[in-house]
């Protein structure tokens, strides 16, 4: 069996997988996405750092 499938079951399973790891992640997606949604998910449309839209 392919070894990356033997490990999906690990993937993502911290619960804490949403809250930012570096001290500026959280400002950057704001700045990318808007603000998250109420599940703390980035969801607005991409936009480029300038502000424009892809």
């Amino acid at each position: 069996m392919n070894q990356e499938i033997e490990h999906m079951d690990e993937v993502d399973v911290h619960p804490d997988v949403h809250v930012a790891t570096e001290p500026d992640e959280q400002e950057i997606l704001e700045r990318l996405y808007g603000p998250p949604d109420s599940d703390g998910i980035f969801r607005g449309p991409p936009v480029y750092e300038q502000g424009g839209q892809r």
